[in-house]
């Protein structure tokens, strides 16, 4: 779980993906990622990874993004498995045991959460819509990805995907999701999608910086790795 100044929100999230987990019956850990928060994120996630088993929190104290976040946790883990799940929750903890049902059903190495997909609940603005069709229509003219949804908060790993592509990886920020898949596709590796079955409601606005960054990040993907 990647988070980056959350202490509204990150003693709840804990508390609820520990709860989702613990009814799965199987065994787990909890992997919280403290992005160089300036607040009191990681206080706060100390404080309740100390009440819970199966927790931990690890961190570092600059922000580097959400993609070297992810892949810090990932190397602070020890499960077959390795799950992503933006702390914020705004995708339910409950998505879990749907991905990994998914996976044993599909025998996908990775299953991603397609918030578009005909099943999915998403409420959006029509501004927030325009602009997450228009970036995915990028990534599939610039990649050659075949997936709807690159980007949703929730996707699960088989850990000899990531031991295959994460040393390959550059991208830190907004388009690692990207050059990830795209990595998982070119070593042959299966996906499949998945809807959220729970609502999804799309808040979070980008900054015209932001976007720019995103626009950079996915040129670099596509001139270091080339198209699917």
């Amino acid at each position: 779980m990647p988070v980056y100044n959350g202490e509204d929100f990150i003693s709840e999230s804990i508390q609820r993906v520990s709860e989702t987990m613990e009814k799965l019956g199987i065994p787990y850990e909890v992997v919280v990622v403290d992005d160089g928060s300036s607040d009191s994120t990681r206080r706060r996630a100390m404080e309740t990874a100390a009440k819970l088993p199966n927790v931990k929190v690890v961190g570092y104290p600059y922000n580097l993004g959400k993609g070297a976040a992810f892949l810090y946790g990932y190397k602070h883990s020890k499960g077959d498995v390795v799950v992503l799940l933006d702390a914020d929750l705004d995708i339910p903890p409950q998505q879990v045991p749907l991905l990994l049902r998914v996976m044993e059903r599909t025998g996908a190495d990775v299953v991603i959460t397609d918030k578009w997909h005909p099943l999915s609940r998403t409420r959006a603005s029509t501004a927030r819509r325009i602009l997450s069709r228009a970036w995915n229509l990028l990534v599939r003219l610039a990649t050659g990805l075949d997936l709807r949804d690159t980007q949703t908060g929730a996707k699960i790993f088989k850990r000899e995907v990531l031991d295959a592509v994460a040393p390959r990886m550059h991208a830190k920020r907004y388009a690692f999701d990207v050059e990830l898949l795209l990595l998982a596709v070119k070593k042959r590796y299966k996906i499949a999608e998945a809807p959220c079955l729970k609502p999804i409601r799309l808040t979070a606005r980008f900054k015209p910086r932001e976007i720019l960054r995103m626009l950079l990040e996915l040129a670099s993907i596509t001139y270091r790795h080339g198209r699917a």
